[in-house]
């Protein structure tokens, strides 16, 4: 296994691992009932979110603790994360092609 994969991996379990907590954080607090479907969404969100996180800081060449750190608190924010994200891919896509779908 490279050091890649195994940076991959743990980033990975880091992120699931994070998306558990946020769940049963959640299920503590009553705002997210405790259901399998429940757990599962906050796994995808904070696995997107950690990916995210991984692959930006590989891509600025950040030591492995900075990176790993960064996947942590990326993916315990999980549903912030990917909101801000999609909001800021929204404004690019209509910065590009304008709000009716043209510069024009």
């Amino acid at each position: 296994m490279t050091e890649v994969e195994a940076n991959l991996i743990q980033a990975l379990f880091l992120s699931l691992l994070s998306g558990t907590g946020v769940f049963l954080h959640g299920v503590r607090e009553e705002r997210i009932k405790a259901s399998s479907l429940n757990l599962l969404t906050e796994w995808v969100l904070a696995v997107l979110a950690g990916l995210t996180a991984y692959y930006i800081a590989r891509h600025k060449a950040w030591d492995d603790s900075l990176l790993y750190l960064a996947v942590l608190v990326v993916s315990n924010n999980g549903r912030e994360v990917s909101t801000a994200l999609k909001n800021r891919l929204i404004e690019a896509i209509q910065f590009l092609f304008g709000p009716k779908g043209g510069r024009g």
